[in-house]
């Protein structure tokens, strides 16, 4: 093959060597971390660092989708059991308010209230539909502007050429008035004589 040409061929894909994922004597079997998420209600992230950190029994296998790691259930049952996750904080217990005495902008329990207060919001939407007729509003100001601008260029070429026009024209009034005016003295002393 001519090596000038070797970009014209089609590439050659090299097979991933896949390892088995199936348990060899002895060996446990394992699951992928998405697994591990379903079964353990561990985050897939959280599984990843584990295993990096050699806290868990985990290889790093080259399956078809590409590389990925896969632990043992019983390593990540053993993990858990040893550093229990801390229970989830529970919220201050306060006395319920009226809705007078309600300031919050947070949903309750009961889904009652919305994040914003309902005037407030009214109050929002009735400024943000201002500001779009505003807008259109501009737009066509800004529209009317462009008109009148090309027009009053339009009609400062226009009066420059009629000012020009004028001109040529009170030129030559005073030309025909000084020629015709010469004859007529002419003749009017000519009638005399």
């Amino acid at each position: 093959m001519d090596p000038a040409f070797t970009w014209d061929q089609p590439r050659q894909r090299a097979r991933p060597r896949v390892r088995s994922t199936a348990p060899a004597a002895g060996e446990t079997t394992r699951i992928t971390l998405r697994e591990a998420e379903h079964r353990f209600g561990v985050s897939v992230a959280t599984l990843r660092t584990w295993a990096r950190k050699k806290a868990i029994d985990a290889v790093m296998t080259g399956a078809d989708a590409g590389r990925q790691w896969m632990v043992t259930p019983e390593s990540v049952a053993h993990h858990l059991s040893r550093s229990p996750r801390p229970a989830p904080r529970s919220a201050p217990k306060t006395p319920p308010r009226s809705a007078s005495q309600r300031t919050a902008t947070g949903p309750t329990g009961d889904g009652t209230a919305m994040l914003v207060p309902r005037d407030a919001w009214d109050r929002l939407m009735d400024q943000l539909g201002n500001l779009h007729e505003a807008g259109l509003l501009l737009a066509e100001a800004r529209e009317r502007a462009a008109k009148a601008e090309t027009e009053a260029g339009f009609l400062r070429e226009r009066l420059a050429e009629l000012r020009a026009e004028r001109d040529e024209l009170r030129v030559r009034a005073v030309r025909d008035a000084t020629s015709s005016a010469a004859p007529r003295r002419r003749r009017f002393f000519g009638r005399h004589r």
